[in-house]
């Protein structure tokens, strides 16, 4: 399961727990496509909250592959910048995937939220003249966190 929160727009906020479905990974794309309907510059912050959010269904990797291939124009004039934060234990192996050659835009991944946050403002937001409200952000993180899935 996974839930938005937009409320810190142009950043996005995700938390992905449990084992997703096809179904899941496709509700997620469709999120991905409304936000990219908008025409505006976004960020993604997408935030792994346990090992079995990591796990992709039987099948998602064509329907992904597709998806990519016809949103890859928009994500790259789109999106500014991807953060991952990934399970600790996990973050060594997911560290070396390459996720801005995959999207072409600016991307890393890290163990913890602040870390990914104090990446998005230098690297995101501070050369648009942007200021991320990472407090804010932090405590809606949490917030979602806490929601039972």
């Amino acid at each position: 399961m996974t839930h938005h929160d937009l409320s810190h727009w142009p950043l996005v906020v995700s938390v992905a727990s449990g084992l997703s479905t096809l179904e899941d990974m496709q509700a997620f794309t469709d999120e991905w496509n409304r936000w990219l309907e908008r025409g505006e510059p976004f960020a993604s912050l997408r935030v792994f909250a346990d090992a079995d959010a990591l796990v992709h269904p039987a099948g998602a990797a064509q329907a992904a592959k597709l998806w990519l291939h016809e949103r890859g124009p928009a994500i790259r004039a789109q999106v500014m910048g991807m953060a991952s934060v990934v399970p600790i234990d996990h973050y060594e192996k997911m560290r070396k995937m390459n996720v801005e050659k995959l999207f072409g835009v600016p991307a890393d991944t890290f163990a913890q939220p602040e870390d990914a946050l104090t990446w998005l403002q230098a690297t995101v937001y501070t050369p648009r003249g942007l200021v991320l409200d990472q407090p804010s952000v932090l405590r809606s993180l949490a917030a979602q966190m806490k929601v039972p899935g």
